[in-house]
């Protein structure tokens, strides 16, 4: 038996990752939603939410379903089984998706889940088409006309495809919190770069091969421009991208350059940049007003951990011991 219905309401356990009204959330919730077997196979459960132009999803539904959409969509939508199988037609293909198996959906054309399994746990990403698209331009250094011809499948077992997933799943379940850091601009915005740049490194595509290829040398003038702006700006929400745009090089470029010239990357140098002034940040607090958690989080350290055992690394001592020394 068929029941239709669409896809609206409150999920079972909702998570909400930002804000903003995003696109690719706002398609899934006017999707058309087919039951396709009534017998329930697990027990649903039902995650969503978005940060900026990302959209995530961590599903299963406990029954068979058929998800239908239009045929023009908001973004680029990544699929990947974490337990079962999924069964979808792409422009008229059929691709089955299964654990290691993702299924790519463009933003335009034939794209549904002709069956969805019961008990098929979904790990699902959303990108707004302009961002995924714009984010590539920065990596190329020119622009690009038309949509990524992505291919349907997605083989997330090789290293730098899994360790992109991992992250994808440890974003999906810690930024659920309603006070999670990854609200902070410093936070959000290079992570959702990250999460762009990695797909579009991984995913297969026209692009990929000069993606792959080693980047012109970088001009010294570009990388100081860079230095320059990361001096002056460390509290702003800097990115590779946006770095490689006010220097006038594209985003490969100039990675390589800081790497021939500085011998770390610009996010490195902009992480060190940052523990300096919560060093310095730290020296001058009051340590009955503020803490290590607080001066940490303003600078966009989000593990304490790791934020001090860096921060042991570069000065010798504790950001506790510098917090609570004499003044």
């Amino acid at each position: 038996m068929e029941h239709t219905s669409s896809q609206q309401g409150t999920p079972t356990a909702v998570a909400d990752f930002g804000d903003s009204v995003n696109p690719c959330r706002t398609a899934f919730e006017e999707l058309q939603v087919t039951v396709l077997d009534a017998e329930v196979k697990g027990r649903p459960a039902q995650r969503y939410g978005e940060i900026g132009p990302i959209w995530f999803g961590d599903a299963v539904n406990g029954v068979d379903l058929r998800v239908e959409g239009s045929v023009e969509r908001p973004g680029y939508q990544f699929g990947l089984p974490i337990s079962g199988h999924l069964e979808s037609r792409l422009r008229g293909v059929d691709v089955i998706g299964t654990p290691g198996k993702a299924i790519l959906c463009p933003p335009e054309g034939e794209a549904s889940f002709t069956r969805w399994a019961g008990d098929c746990r979904l790990l699902c990403v959303g990108f707004v088409s302009d961002a995924l698209e714009r984010t590539l331009e920065g990596m190329l250094g020119r622009q690009v006309t038309s949509h990524i011809a992505l291919a349907p499948r997605f083989d997330t077992t090789t290293a730098r495809a899994a360790g992109w997933v991992r992250m994808l799943r440890t974003l999906t379940h810690e930024v659920g919190s309603p006070d999670t850091v990854f609200r902070d601009p410093l936070v959000a915005r290079p992570l959702i770069e990250s999460v762009l740049r990695g797909f579009l490194l991984t995913a297969d595509h026209p692009y990929r091969e000069t993606l792959d290829t080693p980047a012109e040398a970088c001009r010294p003038v570009a990388v100081r421009t860079a230095i320059e702006i990361m001096e002056a700006e460390p509290e702003a929400p800097l990115t590779v991208s946006a770095l490689a745009a006010r220097c006038r090089v594209g985003v490969r470029t100039l990675q390589e350059g800081f790497q021939r010239h500085v011998g770390m990357s610009p996010m490195a140098y902009l992480r060190a940049v940052r523990l300096r002034r919560a060093h310095d940040d730290l020296r001058a607090a009051d340590p009955s007003v503020q803490t290590v958690a607080s001066i940490a989080r303003r600078w966009g350290f989000t593990h304490l951990g790791r934020f001090a055992a860096a921060h042991e690394a570069e000065y010798g001592v504790s950001p506790v011991q510098v917090l609570r020394s004499p003044r």
